[in-house]
């Protein structure tokens, strides 16, 4: 009896299985098991074990980047101030290289420049997006958008993000690489690295973050876009597609 009074045959009667539900079952559990062996056979298959990294020349990131440039010059004496939300363990563990540097004009305006580079674009080592790494260290995630930029009449699809923390307010963009390719979001990151894979390569990645501390976000954001289009200008033409890439069809 169960506690509205009804026998486990009553209840039967009252609410009959679906002859159809059997097969429902066995339909499902055969999705399931064809699920899991095509990702056994997809993850021995295409388990790559190239680094494309070792077919470029060698990334060296303050190298390839000036520290003078168009209005900007480094500022040597605020390049240790600029706020990396990421621990520096995590940091260690995810990219090969970074670069950190804050920049002034002639009018005195600061832009903040973070470049990460890693050679190795797996599960456990892939880019870390700022709308998670900046929330995580305390941020205040205030707005999020897709944006694209035209740096040398090379499309760049980007990200716009304004943050929080107290009474900083740090608008930014930041824009993506996985190989050759321009990245922005998780689908397009994962089928690089399927193209690869298949391959046999595994891609490097680089993700550059430009910020400012500001509260007219909007004016910020133009002057890191033109920022962006002066620091791209300044890279060699010979390895400035690597800090580009090609867009992908998102």
């Amino acid at each position: 009896m169960d506690c509205n009074g009804l026998s486990h045959f009553d209840v039967a009667r009252v609410l009959p299985v679906p002859q159809n539900e059997p097969m429902k079952l066995v339909l499902k559990d055969i999705v399931m098991l064809v699920s899991m062996l095509l990702s056994a056979v997809l993850g021995y298959t295409l388990h790559p074990r190239i680094f494309l990294a070792d077919e470029l020349p060698p990334m060296d990131l303050v190298a390839m980047v000036p520290s003078s440039f168009g209005e900007w010059r480094e500022d040597a004496n605020l390049s240790a101030q600029v706020v990396n939300p990421e621990q520096q363990t995590l940091l260690d563990k995810i990219y090969s290289q970074t670069l950190s540097r804050s920049y002034v004009n002639h009018d005195g305006y600061r832009v903040m420049l973070s470049i990460a580079y890693g050679k190795n674009q797996t599960k456990d080592t892939q880019l870390h997006k700022p709308e998670i790494c900046y929330p995580a260290q305390g941020f205040k995630l205030l707005s999020q958008k897709p944006i694209t930029l035209n740096l040398l009449g090379n499309v760049v699809r980007a990200t716009r993000l304004e943050t929080e923390l107290g009474a900083r307010i740090e608008p930014l963009i930041y824009w993506t690489v996985e190989g050759d390719r321009n990245t922005t979001t998780a689908i397009s990151m994962r089928l690089a690295e399927l193209s690869y894979a298949a391959r046999n390569r595994i891609p490097d990645g680089m993700l550059v973050r430009i910020s400012s501390i500001d509260k007219a976000t909007d004016m910020a954001n133009q002057i890191q876009r033109d920022f962006a289009s002066d620091l791209i200008a300044a890279i060699a033409p010979a390895t400035r597609r690597r800090f580009l890439g090609i867009p992908t069809n998102d």
